[in-house]
């Protein structure tokens, strides 16, 4: 069984739940990739959800999930969420396809996209977040922050950063200490700016290629 729904934006959409083993789908060699890179095991994840293009006959993958079992598609799909953003702009896209992970667990939500439809006021710190909506939203931000006012390396603010997001007591309380020139705390400045209670990975690949394919 396969669910499959096609969208047409400016583009094409394809929104497919296939089996994780299939061979002769056209994303075969992405998944493929991924599965090698990731070492993801088919027999427990058996199906996976795709979201693609296709642009000079060749497929370009702009999210995909594994699931241990088959589901319907999510009723709101990635490609209404595109003809809502901005879809000349990298920032939009960026957040889109960075979270839209996110999005289908809150599917029932319409705050989903809120954040970019609020201009915020914008004090000293959040001009930090100018490119992120005003928000603290990936990793980078928070570990750029941490080492440049504790003059930290890279896996101390890697560890800083993990330890925020899984909301250790000792590691708030250590923020509270670090202060910034504007006299505010990096616990201030976390707990007011952090979207969605954590940082991700800003999924840069993918919204290059969705910004492409969008604008080409």
């Amino acid at each position: 069984m396969q669910f499959i729904y096609t969208a047409m934006i400016s583009k094409q959409f394809n929104e497919e739940i296939i089996s994780a083993k299939d061979t002769q789908h056209i994303c075969a060699k992405t998944l493929d990739q991924y599965q090698k890179a990731y070492k993801v095991d088919t027999n427990k994840f058996e199906w996976v959800y795709l979201v693609y293009g296709i642009q000079d006959d060749q497929p370009i993958v702009f999210y995909l999930s594994y699931l241990d079992s088959i589901t319907a598609l999510p009723k709101n799909r990635f490609s209404s969420y595109v003809s809502q953003v901005n879809q000349s702009s990298f920032a939009e896209l960026l957040y889109l396809v960075s979270h839209y992970s996110v999005f289908l667990e809150n599917e029932d939500s319409e705050d989903n996209l809120s954040l970019l439809k609020v201009t915020p006021n914008k004090n000293t710190v959040q001009h930090y977040f100018e490119c992120t909506f005003g928000k603290l939203l990936y990793h980078y931000q928070l570990e750029q922050l941490y080492c440049s006012l504790t003059q930290s390396n890279a896996e101390e603010a890697i560890a800083f950063r993990r330890e925020i997001n899984i909301k250790r007591l000792s590691t708030y309380e250590k923020a509270k200490m670090i202060a910034l020139p504007t006299g505010e705390s990096l616990f201030e400045v976390i707990t007011q700016n952090l979207h969605n209670g954590f940082t991700t990975y800003p999924n840069i690949k993918e919204a290059i290629a969705l910004h492409s394919y969008l604008n080409q």
